[in-house]
């Protein structure tokens, strides 16, 4: 591998971006979090792609400096794992991962001690049923969160409580405590952007955060994702996931609309070769009054993922005029 590598952002928000991380930064990063949580590891089960920086790092860049066995599994591809494994393993989980994972666990927990990261997307529901059945159980769930500009953040246990997040060892936390603001970070892992000369030593990210001290805080949403409706605060990413979760569509997308006339409101952007206009508004009444309505679903020809699986809103094409 060459002495950086480039990553692209999802775009999931805007046209994607590629920032540029060295060697030195990604064996940090690795030997940082396995070293914490999976001391030994054996074999790492990496379900996230390496075009992503959490698959490279944890995966590919993780096995080299523990020098694990490394399995590029994909559901999507039906690239399964070989679970006759030899000591400690990790799973790179993405939130498609969690459809098998209790198989998974269940053919694993018997033989060895395993930790399961999740990072890249939001959490499915399902997650914390599969918690509550495996934790103790010599099963240690983490979710890490961090983004393609600063590498992994901070992190938490995953569970059903709002655990406040703690930044990694090597992060401070800029962002003024008891005021919600953006997540500030200072971090020497921070990636230089394409077009920049060097890497900056601070980023501030689209993540709406409430610092609470000691380098802990509350998670309230993305930015650009975060609206009112009739004055009720709503995170378009919850939105989408428990939308996209009960049509088993995954390119699905709930945009921002901010104009004059409508305040702010949303609209539901998805592409499928069965679903239609009707069966989601169907889908969003069954979800019940907790759920805003939009004030448009739109169908599209394409609306692509990214490699982590998020909607590429941004690169949507549009059927009709």
């Amino acid at each position: 591998m060459s002495a950086e590598h480039v990553f692209s952002t999802s775009g999931s928000t805007s046209a994607p971006r590629q920032w540029a991380r060295t060697r030195r930064q990604m064996e940090q990063e690795a030997r940082m979090i396995l070293g914490t949580w999976a001391a030994g590891v054996t074999d790492i089960l990496s379900f996230a792609p390496t075009e992503h920086s959490y698959g490279m790092i944890l995966g590919q860049v993780g096995a080299d400096v523990t020098r694990a066995r490394l399995q590029s599994c994909s559901l999507e591809a039906l690239l399964l794992p070989d679970l006759q494994v030899r000591g400690p393993t990790v799973i790179l989980c993405i939130a498609s991962t969690w459809t098998l994972l209790a198989s998974l666990l269940k053919r694993l927990v018997p033989q060895v001690p395993v930790l399961v990261l999740h990072s890249a997307s939001a959490l499915p529901s399902k997650a914390y049923a599969i918690v509550d059945r495996y934790a103790g159980q010599g099963v240690t769930f983490i979710e890490l969160l961090g983004s393609t500009e600063t590498g992994a953040i901070a992190h938490r246990p995953i569970g059903e409580a709002a655990t406040a997040w703690t930044v990694f060892e090597d992060v401070s936390l800029l962002s003024p405590v008891g005021v919600e603001s953006r997540l500030n970070v200072h971090s020497p892992r921070i990636a230089r952007a394409a077009e920049g000369q060097v890497s900056a030593l601070t980023h501030q990210s689209d993540d709406w955060i409430l610092a609470v001290g000691h380098g802990q805080f509350q998670w309230l949403g993305r930015a650009s994702q975060l609206i009112k409706i009739n004055g009720v605060r709503q995170d378009l990413g919850v939105l989408r996931a428990e939308l996209s979760a009960v049509t088993q569509c995954q390119h699905l997308a709930c945009m921002p609309l901010r104009d004059e006339l409508r305040g702010e409101a949303y609209e539901v952007v998805f592409s499928s070769p069965t679903l239609t206009e009707a069966s989601l508004a169907q889908a969003i009444e069954r979800l019940g009054v907790h759920f805003p309505k939009p004030v448009q679903i739109r169908r599209v020809e394409h609306l692509p993922l990214s490699a982590s699986g998020k909607p590429q809103a941004w690169a949507i094409q549009q059927t009709g005029s």
